[in-house]
């Protein structure tokens, strides 16, 4: 039975905080609703997770949800600390799944064929994919960035389930990777020549980045194409406050 980290932390100088006067994006109503809310009703209406741990302005976020989930812990400084934190709280044994707060349109059924598809393979981590085709006939189309694969184009979800035993003993590692997230040229080298040039001629398979991944971080990863296209739509502008309102309706 997999435990679950939300995470929740985030600046309180964000567009969206700004606009719409909330300390937390996480506080954001949607339709009557804390964005989180529909994050914490679609986990615990999956028979098998079990705890669930937020992640987030701990002085914010206890008053509004705490009663609602297991424990609220202060947040990182990045979302790979905050995701440490929350693995360190649970002290889980299984894997655990990690999502975001701002998933207005997640479900649980989206989230037991998650789990159900990662059941499948074997692999330290999971993280859903979206085709293009799928996420466009139900969100429609947008400003949302897709990679073009042998496969098709995706989009990348916004969950992930990790086993929490390997994520320890790589932590070190990942951190300094993530550390360079913002940096395409340190991005660039960790990918090598090759892959980049798979990528702009459009020769990059689905299991190319996989190798590639577990070369870098020496953690087998999976790509999981979910049609679910609900994982792959986080509110992080503005504008997707208004839309999400409307496919809520």
């Amino acid at each position: 039975m997999p435990d679950a980290v939300i995470l929740a932390g985030g600046s309180q100088d964000g567009e969206i905080e700004k606009k719409f006067g909330v300390l937390n994006r996480a506080l954001l109503v949607i339709r009557g609703k804390f964005m989180i809310e529909y994050v914490i009703e679609a986990l615990r209406n999956v028979s098998s997770i079990g705890r669930i741990v937020v992640v987030g302005p701990v002085h914010v976020l206890q008053a509004r949800i705490g009663t609602r989930v297991d424990a609220v812990v202060p947040a990182g400084d990045d979302p790979f600390e905050s995701t440490l934190r929350g693995l360190e709280v649970l002290r889980a044994q299984e894997k655990v799944l990690v999502a975001t707060s701002d998933l207005p349109l997640l479900r649980a059924e989206a989230v037991r064929d998650f789990l159900a598809r990662c059941a499948e393979v074997t692999a330290d981590f999971y993280y859903p994919i979206v085709r293009k085709e799928s996420y466009e006939a139900k969100i429609g189309k947008g400003k949302r960035t897709f990679v073009c694969l042998k496969e098709g184009c995706f989009t990348g979800g916004n969950v992930l389930l990790l086993d929490p035993k390997v994520v320890e003993a790589k932590k070190d590692w990942i951190a300094r990777v993530v550390a360079l997230r913002k940096s395409p040229v340190a991005i660039a080298r960790l990918l090598g020549l090759g892959i980049i040039l798979k990528l702009l001629l459009r020769r990059l398979s689905i299991r190319d980045i996989e190798d590639r991944v577990e070369r870098i971080l020496g953690m087998r990863g999976r790509a999981i194409i979910t049609p679910y296209a609900e994982i792959g739509f986080d509110v992080d502008r503005v504008e997707h406050v208004v839309l999400a309102e409307k496919l809520l309706e």
